[in-house]
């Protein structure tokens, strides 16, 4: 019942569009986002790789940024602030479990709020030193039109460990926006895909990704979809998804 009402939801908010149709799948419910308040309370101690640092392999981070992070503390505990470029500011940033990590979305100021670089920063917990290390980052160039990010933590490439499901909004009459899922074990993006007229969720059952968009017919005003359908896609490894089940509905 709530994917319906939501899926209802989606319909009234297209029907004060104009324009052709088009297909896309939604944004994170606000109930389900989870998300960690971006003020830390420390400030660890920030530290750049040493050629013997046990960093596993270095990666590209932009410039004035930290790559390692020495104190051993809790996720919630770090400085977010500190874990981005300077002169950047801290957007959104999620906390996941297990593995531990704290994944953080920063903007960089701009005097134009529609073309504004931005990026995201993956931080994991090691239990040798240092005990933070930055292990992926994934950069928004300013002419992508991106105006915000969401998103959701959960397992949804099925191995038992949480990811991060992530929203990038574009913006339009189509609530567009790039869906991407971040395997936080892995420090790698697995699935990217843009979509308006619809949004992503978790699958729970199969462990995956729920696609809902909304379907038009030659003829539909950008309003009135004739249909709803529903994907749900499960990860079969190496960045590859595979189709589960697929539903359409009328709309009501």
């Amino acid at each position: 019942m709530r994917r319906i009402a939501v899926l209802a939801a989606v319909a009234l908010g297209v029907g004060a569009c104009g324009g052709g149709g088009t297909s896309g799948d939604r944004s994170p419910s606000p109930s389900a986002v989870t998300t960690s308040p971006t003020p830390k309370r420390a400030s660890p101690t920030l530290s750049s790789p040493a050629p013997s640092s046990p960093v596993a392999t270095p990666i590209e981070l932009p410039p004035h940024t930290a790559s390692t992070v020495a104190d051993d503390v809790a996720a919630a505990d770090l400085d977010t602030a500190a874990l981005i470029p300077r002169g950047a500011e801290v957007d959104r940033s999620w906390i996941t479990r297990d593995p531990e990590a704290l994944v953080v979305a920063y903007v960089m100021p701009g005097s134009d709020p529609f073309r504004q670089d931005r990026g995201t920063i993956v931080w994991r917990r090691f239990d040798d030193a240092p005990a933070w290390r930055a292990v992926a980052w994934f950069p928004t160039s300013a002419e992508s039109g991106v105006l915000g990010v969401d998103g959701i933590v959960a397992d949804v490439t099925g191995n038992g460990l949480q990811d991060v499901l992530m929203a990038a909004y574009t913006g339009g009459s189509g609530a567009c926006a790039r869906w991407t899922v971040v395997d936080v074990e892995a420090g790698d993006r697995v699935f990217a895909r843009d979509l308006c007229d619809g949004r992503i969720d978790p699958s729970a059952d199969p462990i995956g990704l729920s696609v809902d968009q909304a379907v038009y017919r030659v003829g539909d005003p950008h309003c009135c979809p004739s249909a709803f359908r529903t994907t749900v896609l499960t990860y079969a490894g190496d960045g590859r998804w595979t189709v589960a089940s697929k539903d359409v509905r009328d709309a009501p």
